[in-house]
């Protein structure tokens, strides 16, 4: 009985030995499949978001490319005007406005006292070459003298004034960004965005690189400021306007973008046309 019973114990350690084994196997198994698709999902994961970065960079990639093209594209289309082809267009547009200026005077009947300050001046000027006036005298004969010259001078100014705005605002707003100069010399005035140039920006050109502004006052200052002022603002009138020509001038020649005040000012810019 006890040999019975000894080795029912024995195969019972047995079958638990057994049991044993293969839940451990089967534990085993079961943590290398859950390893096994925990890695394939991470795997699957790490690789969508790699695809993702990818295109993602890709796509800025691209976008930077179209960008550089569209830059590119833009200088090619665009190339500024350089120095001389805006000197010639200038030089040109001056010749036609003198003679439309000319032409228009001579059907206005001109101020007789005019004509009269006109030959004082001269003799002024000639006597002080002379040395027969000294710099005091030839100053205080000069003041009064410029006032009537300039008084007397007023609707000639008024006209050409008027001349100029219609030649280089109105004209050159309906023809594009182009006066004929500028058009014999295949160049034209644009926006800095590339758009046609506005007649805003036309008006802030003229004003400053044509002179219109300085033109309007000094027939604002012969008109109501009297004699005694009128010789010290005009002389620093036209003296500013010859310090803002210089420096556009140098900007023009010397700058990369060859824009001169007037450009900054009016937001504008220059190019070469076809």
């Amino acid at each position: 009985m006890s040999e019975k019973k000894t080795s029912n114990k024995k195969s019972t350690k047995k079958l638990e030995e057994v049991e044993s084994v293969k839940i451990k196997k089967t534990k085993s198994k079961i943590e290398t499949k859950h390893d096994f698709v925990e890695a394939r999902v991470e795997k699957r994961v790490s690789s969508r978001k790699s695809i993702g970065e990818e295109k993602l960079e890709d796509d800025s990639h691209k976008r930077d490319i179209e960008v550089e093209l569209v830059k590119l594209d833009s200088k090619e289309r665009y190339q500024p005007a350089f120095f001389f082809p805006r000197a010639l267009a200038y030089i040109i547009d001056f010749v036609i406005v003198t003679i439309l200026s000319m032409g228009v005077l001579m059907i206005v009947p001109v101020n007789e006292n005019h004509e009269k300050y006109m030959k004082e001046y001269q003799k002024v000027q000639t006597d002080y070459i002379e040395k027969k006036i000294d710099t005091l005298e030839y100053t205080n004969k000069l003041k009064p003298l410029i006032y009537d010259l300039d008084y007397s001078n007023v609707p000639t100014m008024i006209i050409q004034i008027v001349i100029l705005i219609l030649y280089y605002i109105v004209f050159q707003f309906y023809n594009k960004g182009q006066t004929l100069g500028k058009k014999l010399m295949k160049i034209r005035v644009i926006s800095l965005d590339d758009e046609d140039v506005s007649m805003n920006q036309l008006i802030i050109r003229s004003l400053i690189n044509q002179a219109i502004l300085s033109n309007i006052l000094i027939v604002g200052f012969v008109l109501f400021i009297g004699r005694n002022l009128y010789y010290y603002s005009s002389f620093g009138i036209q003296g500013i306007q010859v310090l803002i020509t210089i420096i556009s001038i140098f900007m023009i020649m010397y700058s990369k973008k060859n824009r001169g005040l007037h450009d900054y000012l009016a937001k504008t810019k220059v190019i070469m046309t076809d």
